[in-house]
C-alpha cells in the first residue's frame, strides 16, 4: 500500500498518539455503530500490548527481542483496525466528520485549504478521583467550547515529573482528545506526584499549533 495514501501512521511513536485517538473513538461509539463488544476489546488489547512495547523497544531496556515483540504487536494492531475500518465502519450511519474524528482519510467532495491552528487552548485541571485528572479545554479567548477550523483535536502533552519541564516538548506523555472534557489516569505509584500538562490544536493534516502554557497539579 502507497504510505502517502495510508491512514496508519508510519512512525511507531506517531501509530501510538492516533491508535489511543481511534481506539477512544471506536469505544465510546460502538454501541451506536454496531460494533460488537468483543471487537471493541480485541482492538483495545491489540493497543495496549503495542503502545507499552513502544515504550520499552525506544527506551533504555530497549533490544533485539523487545523490537521483535514490537513489530509483531504492531501488527496485529495493524489487524485489527483495518478489519475494523474495511467492514464495521463502512456502517452508513457513520459519517465523514466522524471518520475525520477517528483519524481516517474522506475522500474530497471539494477542494480545501486547512491552515495551522494559530491560537492555543486553554484549559483547566480538576481532580476527578483516585489517580484520574480531567482536562477540560477550549479555545483561548473563547466562551464556546467548540474547535477552531480544521481543528480535529488537541493533543495533551503531560508528565509526572520531580523538575518542571522548560518547555512543552520535554512532557513524554502525549494523546489526541477529540472531545473535553478528557480524562488523564495514573498509576498508584504516582499518587501525591505533581504531574505537568500542555496542550495545543492539531488539524486535519496533523499539524499542531502554538502550546499553551504548562501547568501542574497533583495526582490524587
Amino acid at each position: 500500500m502507497n504510505k502517502k495514501m495510508d491512514y496508519i501512521p508510519e512512525k511507531d511513536s506517531a501509530l501510538a498518539l492516533w491508535s489511543a485517538n481511534f481506539t477512544a473513538g471506536v469505544a465510546a461509539n460502538a454501541a451506536t455503530w454496531s460494533i460488537p463488544e468483543s471487537e471493541v476489546i480485541a482492538l483495545k488489547t491489540a493497543e495496549a500490548a503495542f503502545i507499552e512495547l513502544e515504550k520499552q523497544a525506544y527506551g533504555p531496556t530497549r533490544n533485539s527481542v523487545i523490537v521483535s515483540e514490537k513489530n509483531a504487536a504492531r501488527k496485529t494492531l495493524e489487524g485489527e483496525i483495518r478489519r475494523l475500518t474495511g467492514f464495521r465502519l463502512k456502517n452508513p450511519i457513520i459519517t465523514n466528520a466522524d471518520r475525520i474524528e477517528l483519524g481516517l482519510h474522506v475522500r474530497n467532495t471539494k477542494p480545501s485549504n486547512i491552515p495551522a491552528p494559530k491560537s492555543h487552548p486553554e484549559f483547566s485541571i480538576d481532580l476527578l478521583d483516585f489517580r484520574r485528572l480531567k482536562i477540560r479545554y477550549k479555545n483561548m479567548d473563547s466562551e464556546s467550547r467548540a474547535k477552531p477550523y480544521g481543528v480535529n483535536g488537541a493533543v495533551i502533552a503531560y508528565d509526572v515529573l520531580d523538575v518542571p519541564p522548560v518547555r512543552p516538548t520535554a512532557l513524554s506523555r502525549t494523546l489526541l482528545a477529540t472531545r473535553t472534557p478528557h480524562t488523564l489516569e495514573f498509576v498508584e505509584e504516582e499518587r501525591g506526584k505533581t504531574v505537568y500538562v500542555a496542550v495545543c490544536w492539531q488539524n486535519e493534516k496533523g499539524e499542531k499549533g502554538p502550546w499553551s502554557r504548562i501547568e501542574r497539579a497533583i495526582v490524587p
